[in-house]
């Protein structure tokens, strides 16, 4: 079986997320008072990430192995990237 690093799984999965979010705000931009598909999906975003935060902690607390605390910090640099790209993007 293809053996993967959960850094690269983590990378991949939000990256291909937020592609996804980009694409659907465009498609389906919403209006003022209902937000449309991709503010919903940004928005799920966010405990999409802490649950996964969480396993990743009870991952690293049980087996004690570092990727698992390197994909925290790659999950928690996404998200600093993410907030100045949207600050850069006002």
């Amino acid at each position: 079986m293809l053996n993967i690093r959960s850094e690269y799984k983590t990378l991949f999965f939000f990256i291909t997320y937020f592609i996804i979010t980009f694409i659907c705000t465009k498609i389906d931009p919403g209006g003022p008072c209902a937000p449309g598909t991709g503010a919903f999906l940004f928005f799920l975003a966010i405990p999409i990430s802490v649950i996964y935060t969480l396993a990743l902690f009870y991952k690293l607390y049980k087996s004690e192995d570092k990727q698992y605390l390197n994909s925290i910090y790659t999950l928690a640099g996404l998200w600093i990237l993410l907030f100045l790209l949207l600050k850069l993007n006002e």
